[in-house]
């Protein structure tokens, strides 16, 4: 029996089983999910499959309508802010209550706030860090911007803050700041958000059942405060990390719904009468990044030199049914975009010549790895270790990477033609490849990549470069970058903020100091009985407007 009719026939006999036996079984929608979520509390993944899930299920104060990035009423009616954008007040929903019964208030949200901030919080778990509250607000304890969160009343809440914050409705509209259960976390401790416990949240949506590396189940829930538009009453996030068995399964009619379709797939799809095919807008990002922990990538010819050696159009060719080779780690369909980047050249005799200069004439094959400095920033003048030089790719199918395993031997092929012979390796799996980048143990040159939270700049080049030296950014430190953007996220207009994304983006292109390589729009394929779908740039897609037919 060949490798893929067994994964076929493994995926067939798993959708058999849980698919519904009768016309009394709820109305069912399977999502042929690439990979196994991370952890559902939304507030320590950083992942898109755990973001697919917890979204059906979990609300923050405010949301994003439909297929664009406008921020509309959620669990808060209204948000608003001081003359400064200093000070940010949330009239909150009245009448919500989570789907334990506990009630929804101001309460609730200081309690998540403050679990999030305080690293003495006893809810606040080392295992399992908030990286997206330390990114987007700058730190933990008294290093956030939030310097408090105070319920004014059961149905106002006010944020304060040491700075302006402009981008604080589009964050607090981001998955990872959902509201969770105070009740359900106080219970289940850190186990929250694992197998054993899943989540509870206010969405339409509530966790029955995961079966790691197979499924996840959640069934629609009667104390929804708002308005199911669809008919599905239950989702099945069906895993089938294998691409052909996925595109398989959904030519069957065993799945709905699937991401990342690859290039030959496209004309199947569009032939088949059962299929159709949308496109996600490209608001991500693909990206070549370099641990500074390795003495040869702080070397502004080395950084060149392989920028010059991978080949960006070939991979955008390759691996995408539509993209763009990136001039600029943001993306042209995000305001603060600098159209005025050069777009990067693909020339390996180049490339040859500035690793000769930089003292490689005959490129290298290993790597040195600088010691850590006493308060953990990068780096001593002492060499710890010299290890073979790696190249980390994604072990997981991802939207803005469609092909994680071939991009990874494309690219080793590439700096092997201009002597950098690396050795490949996937981190082990997906939740240990992320777990190595945060604790900035990807000692090597790692593909990873971005799909936007909140439609504004700050969650793009702002997230990974606005604090520098960081180990959960491979010690990425360019301060005068680092110093932009700090400043950038201070100011309260677009037209004060623009030109100083613009400026940090032509600056880290002129660095070589991240390597973008491409813009992808994501297939999305749907079977011809679903409707309702709408896809989101920022991939915040929900079941609730969907219906089979």
């Amino acid at each position: 029996m060949s490798k893929r009719l067994g994964l076929l026939l493994a995926v067939a006999l798993a959708l058999t089983m849980i698919a519904p036996a009768s016309a009394q079984e709820p109305v069912t929608f399977i999502w042929g999910s690439y990979g196994d979520p991370v952890q559902l509390y939304a507030a320590v993944v950083t992942d898109g499959v755990s973001f697919n899930v917890v979204n059906q299920g979990c609300e923050a104060l405010l949301a994003f309508d439909g297929s664009t990035t406008n921020v509309i009423p959620s669990l808060a009616t209204e948000l608003t802010a001081n003359e400064d954008a200093t000070v940010w007040t949330a009239k909150l929903r009245e009448g919500v209550t989570f789907q334990d019964g506990t009630p929804f208030n101001a309460d609730a949200v200081v309690f998540n706030f403050e679990a999030w901030r305080f690293t003495d919080n006893p809810y606040h778990w080392e295992a399992n860090f908030f990286e997206y509250y330390d990114n987007m607000f700058g730190g933990f304890d008294d290093a956030s911007l939030i310097t408090s969160v105070e319920a004014v009343d059961d149905y106002t809440v006010q944020f304060n803050l040491s700075d302006s914050y402009a981008a604080m409705p589009n964050t607090l509209a981001m998955p990872m700041f959902q509201i969770n259960s105070p009740t359900a976390i106080q219970e289940h401790g850190d186990l929250y958000g694992t197998p054993e416990v899943g989540y509870v949240c206010t969405g339409p949506y509530r966790f029955v059942e995961w079966i790691p590396d197979d499924h996840v189940t959640m069934d629609l829930w009667d104390g929804y405060w708002g308005e199911v538009e669809g008919n599905i009453e239950r989702i099945i996030y069906q895993v089938i990390p294998d691409n052909a068995a996925r595109f398989a399964a959904i030519q069957a009619g065993a799945i709905h719904f699937m991401e990342n379709a690859s290039p030959e797939e496209q004309a199947i799809i569009e032939s088949d009468p059962n299929l159709y095919m949308m496109l996600r807008p490209s608001l991500n990002v693909l990206y070549l990044a370099f641990n500074y922990r390795i003495e040869q990538f702080r070397d502004p010819l080395v950084r060149e030199a392989i920028s010059l050696a991978i080949n960006r159009q070939a991979y955008a060719d390759t691996f995408f049914v539509s993209a763009e080779v990136a001039n600029t780690y943001t993306p042209p369909m995000l305001w603060g975009y600098n159209p005025d980047v050069p777009m990067p050249e693909y020339d390996p005799d180049r490339a040859v010549e500035l690793l000769a200069e930089a003292g490689y004439p005959d490129g290298f094959s290993e790597v040195d790895v600088l010691a850590l400095n006493e308060d953990g920033t990068c780096c001593t003048d002492e060499v710890e270790e010299t290890i073979p030089l790696t190249l980390y790719w994604q072990p997981v199918t991802r939207p803005y990477n469609p092909d994680g395993e071939g991009l990874g031997q494309a690219e080793a092929a590439d700096l092997a033609a201009v002597g950098l012979e690396v050795q490949l390796d996937n981190g082990g799996d997906w939740a240990s490849f992320l777990d190595l980048g945060r604790r900035g143990q990807l000692l090597g040159l790692y593909n990873l990549g971005w799909t936007g939270d909140s439609g504004d700049p700050d969650n793009f080049s702002g997230y990974f470069f606005s604090q520098c030296n960081q180990a959960t950014q491979g010690y990425f430190d360019f301060p005068e970058v680092c110093g932009l953007l700090t400043r950038a996220k201070t100011l309260t207009t677009i037209e004060e903020r623009e030109p100083l994304y613009q400026q940090a983006d032509a600056l880290l292109a002129e660095y070589n100091g991240r390597l973008a390589i491409a813009h992808g729009q994501v297939p999305l394929v749907i079977r011809s009985n679903v409707t309702g779908w709408v896809p989101n740039p920022l991939g915040t897609e929900l079941v609730r407007f969907v219906s089979i037919e």
